[in-house]
């Protein structure tokens, strides 16, 4: 703990949830809430924000207006560049703020500081590679353009292999009758659904296709090979070799295991931390420079 601030805040915010951490010298408190993707949806995350902290600091039983001398670090989903992370913290009420998108923080708290890669999939996607304190970076980039193997991919492409096969492009699969049946076999209203869903909603059909996939649903199966497809080619271009750790975050990250080729598989291992550990590091460092001022 740094002695100049014995409270220390940091943020996990995703698609689907945002953590709050706050470091006090009586423990650890947290708080979670619902998502908070800056990109998505911008006044809506900082609304989750500001709940977040204003609940932390109503359990710490402190006065709201103390947030202004607690570091806060954030790592939130949607955080683009530069601009939008300045932009972000600017709207934090702590006059010592940084605000990151929230790969940094998974693979702090992942891999600590042992070498490996990482592959962080829920909601949104991206892989990365720590070596000797050095993080490399692929994907990120949400779910308009990017997020490849993610939970909102799979469910997107869920919906796309719906509509070809009602359009008899392809043949209907078990899982994508059951999802045409549940959309009232309209295909205006999957259309409908598509333009208004937030990626979280979007998500939520990937319980259901891998489900499907073990159950030999060939639609399904073939999303997963896919998404496994693009993680392998990744970790490849990262320069991941065979007994390299790999570690796999976010809720639907493990389940490509069975889909990735022998040598990757049996690498993934636990990782050491989560994410709002990794973020509780970084606020400790963010502290650290305010303190010799360096922020």
């Amino acid at each position: 703990m740094v002695e100049s601030f014995p409270y220390l805040i940091a943020i996990d915010g995703g698609g689907t949830r945002c953590r709050f951490a706050m470091t006090t010298p009586a423990g650890l408190l947290q708080v979670t809430l619902g998502s908070a993707n800056v990109f998505s949806n911008r006044e809506s995350a900082i609304q989750t924000l500001e709940a977040g902290l204003t609940k932390l600091m109503d359990l710490a039983g402190l006065p709201q207006t103390a947030l202004a001398d607690i570091p806060v670090y954030a790592g939130l989903a949607g955080v683009t560049d530069s601009q939008v992370a300045s932009e972000v913290a600017s709207r934090l009420p702590s006059r010592v703020a940084e605000v990151e998108d929230d790969r940094r923080s998974a693979v702090v708290g992942a891999l600590g500081s042992q070498n490996g890669c990482l592959i962080g999939v829920g909601t949104g996607s991206f892989l990365a590679r720590q070596l000797d304190g050095q993080i490399r970076f692929i994907g990120g980039y949400g779910p308009v353009i990017g997020d490849e193997a993610s939970g909102h991919w799979l469910g997107k492409q869920l919906l796309r292999s719906v509509l070809l096969a009602m359009d008899g492009i392809q043949p209907h699969s078990p899982l994508t009758q059951d999802i045409s049946t549940r959309f009232g076999d309209d295909p205006a209203q999957i259309v409908a659904f598509s333009g208004a869903a937030r990626p979280a909603e979007i998500a939520d059909f990937t319980p259901d296709i891998i489900s499907a996939a073990k159950a030999g649903d060939l639609t399904a199966q073939g999303l997963m090979q896919k998404g496994a497809g693009y993680l392998s080619d990744g970790l490849r271009a990262l320069g991941h070799s065979d007994g390299d750790p790999i570690c796999a975050v976010g809720g639907v990250a493990a389940c490509y295991q069975d889909y990735l080729p022998t040598e990757m598989a049996a690498a993934l291992t636990e990782p050491d931390g989560t994410a709002i550990d990794g973020a509780l590091q970084l606020a400790r460092r963010l502290a650290e420079r305010a303190k010799v001022g360096a922020v």
